[in-house]
């Protein structure tokens, strides 16, 4: 993460594999999908949560989130 884009092939095939389970539940469109990145960002559990994997995940997986939704959806 601290040397890859968010825009390089495997990120976004995990951001395309977390789109899919997002989808087990609900389709989300574009707004929703990107809304669950600052989500992430401005819940201060889902925040914890994601930063404890890495201190700037909950950043990088809404840019990437945000990369996948304009490109995708």
């Amino acid at each position: 993460m601290d040397e890859t884009a968010v825009n390089n092939e495997s990120v976004q095939a995990l951001m395309k594999e977390h789109f899919e389970i997002a989808c087990r539940f609900y389709i989300p469109s574009k707004k929703a999908y990107i809304g669950m990145a600052i989500f992430y960002n401005q819940n201060e559990d889902m925040k914890k949560f994601h930063n404890s994997y890495h201190p700037a995940m909950v950043e990088y997986l809404g840019d990437a989130i945000v990369y996948y939704a304009d490109n995708n959806l």
